[in-house]
């Protein structure tokens, strides 16, 4: 059904770039699961699961209270230069000596990938399940690597954020699976003027906000940019035109196409 209504969007509404090739690329796919078999090595259960993979020696730390299928989504995700989520298109590939923020973090793949490259790392994670798995994953980069346990938003102060939940959501409720949690700007975590290069954010639908506080930071750098925005919440044209906004000769490219809706899976922005 899924790739049906992808087939509809296509053929009907928006191409996002999607290519006719591209989109029987997309058609005939193979299963996640299938597809992340092909670069997971093993899988030990311990305190966490450990993960190990067939291109390099990093071993990442999965939260064993989430299921570890979940993570062959964020598998085929991160190493399928085909996949519509992937982050480094041509325009924004993580180079030697990169200074990447990566805003939502989660279980930390995408940045161990390219922890060799980048001559440091700023994740941002508000689980803190995700927290002690990252600290784990990262425990032989101290030097490179700096880990916010803290939302992101347009403003600084605490929220409500459902720690159980795997996609890490802000709640508007106070449920035993919530807790109280910080909030900041980007513009706050960087007010002394730290340097970033690169520019990644999948936070579930508050990207636009998160875009708002982050207005100095942006233009002080013109990092290279990633950001989701197939999520219900968010207005791809919003986004696009902050950033523009911001910085009006930023390039940007669509890509991907949403199930539910017809929204680009990512932009990618670059100078």
């Amino acid at each position: 059904m899924r790739r049906l209504k992808i087939l509809f969007f296509w053929i009907f509404v928006n191409k996002n770039n999607v290519s006719f090739k591209e989109l029987l690329q997309f058609l005939t796919k193979q299963k996640i699961n299938t597809i992340a078999k092909k670069h997971i090595k093993a899988i030990h259960l311990n305190e966490e699961y450990e993960v190990s993979f067939k291109a390099f020696s990093h071993k990442l730390f999965w939260p064993k209270n989430f299921t570890v299928n979940r993570l062959d989504q964020v598998v085929a995700e991160t190493f399928d230069p085909n996949d519509w989520h992937f982050y480094q298109k041509d325009k924004t590939k993580i180079e030697k000596g990169e200074i990447l923020l990566d805003i939502g973090t989660a279980e930390g793949l995408f940045p161990l990938i390219v922890i060799d490259e980048c001559n440091h790392i700023y994740m941002v994670e508000p689980s803190t399940t995700f927290n002690k798995c990252l600290n784990k994953t990262f425990s032989n980069h101290l030097e490179k690597v700096t880990i916010f346990n803290t939302a992101i938003g347009n403003e600084d102060g605490m929220i409500t954020f459902n720690e159980d939940s795997l996609d890490g959501m802000v709640s508007e409720n106070n449920s035993d699976d919530c807790v109280q949690m910080s909030i900041h700007k980007v513009d706050t975590l960087f007010k002394n003027g730290e340097k970033i290069t690169y520019l990644k954010a999948d936070i579930e639908g508050f990207e636009a906000e998160m875009l708002k506080g982050a207005e100095q930071t942006i233009k002080r750098n013109k990092p290279k940019i990633a950001i989701t925005t197939y999520h219900t919440q968010n207005d791809p044209n919003e986004i696009i035109s902050l950033i523009k906004g911001f910085v009006p000769e930023y390039n940007y490219y669509v890509k991907g196409i949403y199930e539910k809706t017809p929204k680009p899976v990512m932009i990618h922005f670059w100078i």
